[in-house]
């Protein structure tokens, strides 16, 4: 089952609190925000992060809480919290928003820590960071499974739509005789007995040959069936091999659109067309 970019995870133990935010983006982009006392674990929150990531672009911050178990452990520069704590809410004054005491924590210098303390944060910020993903992946896994339902759903529509395709190819060599026919009775008028029945059916035949939509239904079903099969059966990434499938059907679409002769053919085209653009909506949010 697909996993879908878009995931919200948090989590808050130990003194910090972690919150991690992924939408959809062509390739893997993961910013990191730690308090600056802590800079030396960005690297392995990043890494952990990107175990779990394949694509998406992804925001995680952490930052710290004054817990009662680690209030006594923190030094906290009360006058710069305060300054700029003022300054902040008039920004917020002037330009919206809210101010809270984490956006203050976030400020270097307003929380301290001895050297010693930060040495053993690593395993807490793991252990919280860990939770975090867990959740990130669980919302992320929940909305992949809502959108490969509606794929699935338009998949099944796209095949019906297949379906009717050919039955309607099966009728445009005689729509396209019986339209040449009454063209050349109009010009001719009341010499229509001169029209050469044999020459006729060739130029039939001709058309027939160069608008036959066979070859390009059974890719087009064929494109259909792989897709669904790779939204259903296959876990892991799977946005960029879908991207591929879905320009495969749209070329087969529009080759069928192009050998139309019928209007009823190039409606039901156009309505592919528009379901294909749906799902390609839908196939931008997964990993």
């Amino acid at each position: 089952m697909p996993s879908s970019m878009t995931g919200f995870g948090q989590a808050e133990a130990h003194g910090y609190h972690v919150e991690i935010k992924g939408v959809n983006h062509r390739y893997k982009d993961i910013r990191v925000k730690v308090p600056r006392d802590l800079g030396a674990l960005e690297t392995t929150v990043r890494d952990m992060v990107s175990e779990a990531v394949h694509r998406g672009k992804v925001d995680v911050t952490v930052s710290r809480v004054t817990a009662a178990e680690t209030q006594e452990k923190m030094a906290v520069n009360w006058d710069l919290a305060r300054a700029y704590y003022e300054e902040l809410c008039t920004m917020a004054g002037n330009f919206g928003g809210e101010v809270s005491f984490r956006d203050i924590l976030l400020i270097p210098g307003v929380l301290n820590e001895g050297a010693g303390q930060r040495e053993d944060q690593l395993p807490l910020v793991r252990e919280v960071l860990g939770v975090a993903i867990d959740s990130f992946s669980r919302a992320r896994d929940n909305e992949g499974r809502t959108l490969a339902g509606d794929i699935r759903a338009r998949v099944g529509a796209l095949t019906g739509m297949a379906a009717a395709m050919k039955d309607l190819a099966t009728d445009m060599t005689r729509v396209y005789k019986d339209r040449l026919h009454a063209n050349l009775s109009a010009l001719l008028a009341d010499k229509a007995s001169l029209i050469d029945e044999v020459r006729l059916e060739q130029e039939v035949a001709l058309l027939a040959d160069k608008s036959d939509i066979t070859e390009e239904l059974v890719r087009l079903n064929s494109h259909l069936r792989l897709l669904e099969e790779t939204i259903t059966g296959r876990s892991g990434p799977i946005g960029r091999q879908t991207d591929f499938i879905l320009q495969e059907i749209n070329r087969e679409i529009n080759t069928i659109g192009s050998k139309s002769q019928i209007n009823a053919l190039s409606r039901l085209v156009i309505d592919a067309k528009t379901e294909l653009e749906k799902i390609r909506e839908q196939i931008q949010n997964i990993e």
